[in-house]
């Protein structure tokens, strides 16, 4: 299906109930979408610069010729036509930097359909083609207004507040060949801390500092209990068999009648890292499947 480009443009978020083949052929429009704007805005941002090197150019050539006015009173018209230059390569810089800023909700952030892309096209190896994958992929930032969920006094500075911010930027939902149901979520949290603080001076000044939480992956595989059944005795082995990428921790795991659920927290430093999270979603997967597979030895 194309992707709504205005709609796009203004919410950035990519929807969909669609088969593997559609879902992998957004991503891949998405992924040209955002290489077009990188490539306008760059260009733009070039003749905003090119711009401004004549605009100087103008200056110095400007200075000369004031300097041989007394001796040639004729250069006063070249003056003035530089001038002139000068008003027109300024609204020229103008329009150039608002072609930029307006592609600025189509530069996304490329991590996120990179991995999106990589992750869907693991789970179609077993998957039935013609199942479907439904997907709501965010490349909102993270520090927007939409995205606090709390904010809290400061636990040690008076008048000081914490705005705490939370963004789903994935969810993902499939079923695979042997009737698992798929639930898996990822969520990017930070922090902002801000207030007036009087520095030595004795004057007051509005202080903010952000920091970077970390990107916590969230999955959820529902089994058929048929083949399955055993995995609730299983229960103290669930932990062990959960192995991760450096800098990746296990924050909990769960097993229920119907469920297990596995949630990890990735460290900032690599909380953006298409690679990083790609590994990192691998390796819940075949730990989770571990499980599941000594479970099924177990059911028979």
């Amino acid at each position: 299906m194309p992707i709504e480009f205005l709609k796009f443009r203004q919410n950035q978020i990519y929807t969909a109930k669609a088969n593997i083949s559609t879902i992998i052929a957004d991503l891949q429009e998405i992924a040209g979408i955002d290489q077009l704007a990188e490539l306008q805005q760059s260009k733009y941002a070039q003749r905003a610069l090119n711009y401004f090197y004549g605009i100087i150019g103008c200056v110095v050539l400007g200075f000369i010729l004031f300097l041989l006015m007394p001796q040639f009173p004729a250069v006063s018209l070249l003056i003035l036509a530089l001038f002139l230059g000068i008003i027109g390569l300024i609204f020229a810089i103008i329009y150039e930097l608002f072609k930029k800023f307006k592609l600025r909700k189509l530069n996304i952030i490329n991590s996120r359909y990179e991995v999106t892309q990589r992750l869907v096209e693991m789970l179609a190896r077993d998957m039935d083609a013609a199942s479907e994958i439904e997907i709501q992929l965010s490349f909102k930032k993270t520090r927007i207004k939409e995205n606090i969920v709390e904010t809290v006094p400061h636990p040690t500075k008076s008048d000081w507040k914490i705005d705490k911010y939370q963004n789903e930027w994935l969810k993902l939902t499939g079923q695979f060949l042997d009737k698992t149901r798929f639930l898996l979520t990822a969520t990017e949290a930070a922090k902002t801390q801000y207030g007036w603080k009087r520095g030595s001076s004795g004057k007051s000044k509005y202080k903010t500092k952000s920091t970077d939480i970390g990107l916590d992956i969230v999955l959820s595989l529902n089994y058929p209990q048929r083949r399955y059944g055993a995995v609730k005795i299983l229960q103290n082995e669930v932990s062990n068999a959960v192995k991760l990428p450096y800098l990746s921790h296990l924050r909990n795991v769960k097993l229920t009648d119907k469920a297990v659920h596995l949630n990890v927290r990735m460290a900032p430093q690599v909380a953006g890292n298409s690679k990083e999270i790609y590994e990192t979603i691998t390796m819940m997967f075949l730990s989770l499947y571990q499980v599941l597979n000594l479970a099924k030895v177990l059911s028979k």
